[in-house]
């Protein structure tokens, strides 16, 4: 069997590791255990793929935490080096945040002639010697409503981020019809721990909540994260969101940076929800037809996701798809909770009839009922039934105008004294739903075809 391209990353990134560990231990050997410049530029790399293969396994706990302590133990003989090198290096450090000065960029290490390491030092922050350099603080940018970011660049404007911010959505739990087990995972893994950050902290449970949600189209996942959004956004939390059309650009590279970018302002903006739609067209499978850049935001939407892993900061990451098996595997691997989110059921169906009665005041001829609609619409979807019940709305409408108009003495219609007229009967039961109007309408429209998307979701399924 081929390799996977999480297997092949992994192989890559150990072979890496080792190499830079066996170059410090052989530098170190051959300059007779005098630390040096090359020795140091060793350990931090072996630092950086080691933290790469931890961002890389985050739900394999055992691996993550193993690679992690190889990548702190790493940093930690670079930083051992760097003081020996840099002997005043904290204390220039510390001067140059008093002053809040940019550092020099010219360090030069040397050997002195008795093998011992010395250091001619003009700043402590040198660049082309030290990783850890300081990092140059961006510009903010501000748009003409006033809205500011320090991630905007040339390619990703502030306009444009601006647009990812969301409006608190008008519907929440409440308003959802059914979904009640859905409603209760969300309540018990993120709303009810609000608050607890003391604990979490504590424990060293990861702020950080993500999930995915899948299923059919028109079942009313992005309806159902929006509302999860707004009773987060009731809480303090902002709500982010992007959808394929906001990534994807015809220049080469600048998908990648919108996707880092929305990730960096999650980061700075918690709490926060960050939610992205159609997820399928933004993490496509490496393996299979995808084209090269494809392949590329896919690549940059998982490095980009491992800033909200590493900033460990109350952030709720959300995706939606219909297409699961289209996506990387090494991404979902990455998302702790998977969420179906089915087509409803023949009890949540008579629910959404009985609450559209209610909200329309239409009343129903005896010979049908709302359990009588949901036991002939198996198989439909949210979107199907407010099809459904939205030619109902205009059935009943055309025959409130037919029956219940009303004539001035010259066989004028009086609009205003007609429109009240319906209006009065629909309420009194004076007009009602009959099965025959129901089934003309039911009659109208053919539901979503679902048999291949069923079909590819019941194979997702049997995987994981």
């Amino acid at each position: 069997m081929a390799a996977t391209f999480y297997e092949k990353d992994m192989s890559a990134l150990i072979t890496e590791y080792n190499a830079n560990i066996s170059q410090a231990k052989n530098t170190n050997r051959r300059n007779g255990a005098v630390p040096s410049k090359a020795e140091y530029d060793f350990y931090v790399k072996a630092a950086e793929a080691a933290r790469k293969i931890s961002n890389m396994n985050v739900q394999q706990r055992a691996v993550y935490r193993q690679w992690s302590e190889r990548a702190s133990m790493n940093e930690r003989k670079a930083m051992e080096l760097l003081r020996i090198l840099v002997p005043d290096y904290g204390k220039k450090l510390e001067a140059e945040k008093q002053q809040d000065t940019a550092p020099s960029s010219n360090t030069e290490i040397t050997a002195n002639s008795g093998g011992s390491a010395s250091a001619s030092v003009s700043s402590a922050n040198n660049a082309a010697s030290q990783e850890s350099a300081k990092p140059v603080q961006a510009q903010a940018k501000t748009t003409a409503s006033g809205f500011t970011t320090k991630n905007a660049s040339e390619d990703v404007s502030a306009e444009t981020i601006e647009k990812w911010y969301q409006e608190k959505p008008n519907h929440g739990f409440d308003d959802i019809v059914g979904m009640e087990d859905l409603k209760e995972i969300i309540k018990s893994e993120i709303l009810d721990n609000i608050g607890w950050e003391g604990t979490d902290k504590l424990l060293r449970i990861s702020n950080l909540k993500s999930f995915l949600f899948y299923g059919p189209f028109g079942t009313g996942k992005s309806f159902f994260i929006e509302a999860i959004a707004k009773e987060l956004m009731d809480k303090g939390f902002k709500f982010i969101k992007l959808t394929g059309s906001d990534v994807h650009d015809s220049y080469v590279g600048v998908g990648e940076k919108k996707v880092k970018t929305a990730f960096l302002e999650a980061v700075d903006n918690a709490p926060c929800v960050i939610f992205f739609d159609e997820f399928e067209n933004m993490c496509v499978r490496r393996d299979g037809n995808a084209e090269g850049h494809e392949k590329r935001l896919t690549v940059s939407f998982m490095e980009s996701y491992n800033i909200i892993v590493n900033a460990d900061k109350p952030i709720v990451f959300l995706a939606a798809t219909n297409y699961p098996d289209k996506i990387e595997s090494a991404m979902l691997s990455r998302i702790l909770t998977y969420v179906l989110v089915p087509l409803p059921s023949e009890e949540v169906r008579c629910k959404y009839f009985n609450d559209f009665f209610s909200k329309t005041k239409i009343k129903c001829s005896d010979n049908i009922q709302a359990e009588f609609m949901a036991d002939v619409t198996d198989n439909y979807s949210f979107r199907d039934l407010k099809k459904l019940t939205d030619g109902i709305k205009q059935s009943v409408k055309k025959a409130a105008k037919e029956q219940f108009a009303v004539y001035d003495e010259n066989n004028n219609l009086l609009p205003h004294e007609s429109d009240e007229n319906a209006a009065n009967a629909i309420i009194e039961g004076k007009l009602t739903l009959t099965n025959e109007m129901f089934e003309n309408v039911k009659n109208s429209f053919s539901p979503e075809k679902k048999g291949d998307i069923l079909a590819s979701l019941e194979a997702f399924e049997k995987k994981i």
